[in-house]
């Protein structure tokens, strides 16, 4: 692998020594742990379980939410705190539940002649969800957010208003990002930081989508070797000796087959439960990194602009265009030093939790194929054994 390949997954750059500066700030604490534990289908929505506890108490909380209450927290925690420089978890992906997203589920994952749909994975959205609490909860800036106490340990949930996303409003800000996006930086750093994450954005992408793929591909096979089991069960239309023998042994090889399968379905479930969740999660984090990122440009560019008016300024208007400009200042330094501290606990937040998740990927690989192993051993014993006791005869 080559430097600049090492220097994409790792997230460093040139010129970019400020991530060795050491933080002058305290390590946060959460204040509650949280588990999203159940899920389940009540008319057109679906129920999460959601179980927290205080830190520093042994007092628990259970609650029933929907999506649209995590959808209402997202919006509420982002309204009510300062996010300029702050790279904000990501929300999950809304829980497919309509049969029409059943079906074509099946068919990516078993093939498009495939007359089988898979069953709710609800499992998948509750931890995608309990990720996110925790993500908030561990934030300096959002774990301490009263909207999200109250969505931990009120019964009740909270009173929703539909956010509206006008489409002007939607064209203005892809106008604004794509106007001030390509502006050069004046600190090398974060120029360095914005082509990194234009980068690994498209890279990350590509992995998990790749990454589905193969599992995709998983599911696909265990559904032939559940095919070609069903076929080894041939009776035949006589039943003489070597009939009898020739089924026992498609009856033992469609067992072999069975125990394949069900060594594959373990293993791509154990494969979304690891590296699956992580790649979705990051996929959706570089988009909150290029966001955070097109914010302090576009208060640099402010910055700018408010000095080019104060050097314009006629005497009556200066002290006006000083204000703005003092105002301005002050917010893109904020937002640089927010940008910088968020940008170092990013990335070791992000090493340590994807070495989390290949030890598991690797670790659940080794013990899977190990079960599968000694399923398929136990089988060709057992074929084996039919031979000794009863060994067909063989022409002279």
């Amino acid at each position: 692998m080559d430097d600049s390949t090492n220097n994409l997954m790792n997230g460093s750059d040139t010129g970019s020594s400020a991530d060795s500066t050491p933080t002058k700030h305290a390590p946060f604490s959460p204040r509650y742990t949280v588990q999203v534990t159940d899920a389940v289908k009540d008319g057109d929505a679906i129920q999460f379980t959601v179980m927290s506890s205080k830190c520093d108490t042994e007092k628990g909380f259970v609650v029933t939410r929907v999506y649209e209450d995590i959808e209402w927290l997202h919006h509420c925690v982002l309204t009510q705190n300062e996010t300029d420089g702050v790279i904000v978890p990501p929300p999950p992906n809304r829980p497919e539940m309509d049969p029409r997203s059943a079906e074509n589920k099946s068919k990516k994952q078993l093939g498009n002649d495939t007359k089988i749909l898979k069953g709710d994975e609800f499992h998948k959205d509750c931890r995608a969800m309990e990720k996110y609490l925790q993500l908030m909860l561990q934030h300096e800036v959002f774990g301490g957010d009263a909207n999200l106490e109250k969505f931990l340990t009120e019964k009740e949930p909270p009173v929703r208003v539909k956010v509206k996303k006008g489409l002007f409003g939607k064209l203005s800000s892809a106008v604004d990002g794509a106007r001030k996006g390509g502006h050069r930086d004046i600190d090398e750093y974060f120029h360095n930081k914005r082509e990194w994450a234009t980068k690994w954005s498209q890279a990350i992408k590509e992995s998990s989508i790749n990454f589905n793929k193969i599992v995709c591909a998983q599911y696909r096979v265990s559904s032939s070797y559940t095919h070609l089991a069903t076929a080894l069960i041939w009776t035949g239309a006589n039943k003489d000796d070597a009939t009898v023998k020739i089924n026992k042994v498609f009856m033992k090889l469609s067992d072999a087959l069975n125990d394949s399968k069900h060594g594959l379905e373990v293993l791509c479930t154990n494969d979304e439960k690891t590296m699956g969740l992580q790649l979705d999660l990051y996929a959706r984090y570089s988009d909150s990194i290029k966001e955070m990122l097109l914010r302090r440009t576009c208060l640099l560019v402010e910055y700018e602009d408010a000095n080019k008016a104060l050097d314009k300024a006629k005497p009556l208007k200066r002290q006006a265009a000083e204000e703005a400009k003092q105002t301005a200042e002050k917010s893109y330094e904020v937002c640089s030093d927010n940008a910088r501290r968020e940008m170092k606990t990013f990335l070791q937040q992000r090493i340590l939790s994807t070495q989390e998740s290949l030890v598991a990927f690797a670790e659940s690989q080794i013990r899977t194929a190990r079960d599968t192993y000694t399923l398929l051993v136990r089988t060709l014993s057992s074929i084996k054994q039919m031979e000794q006791l009863d060994p067909v005869s063989r022409p002279a």
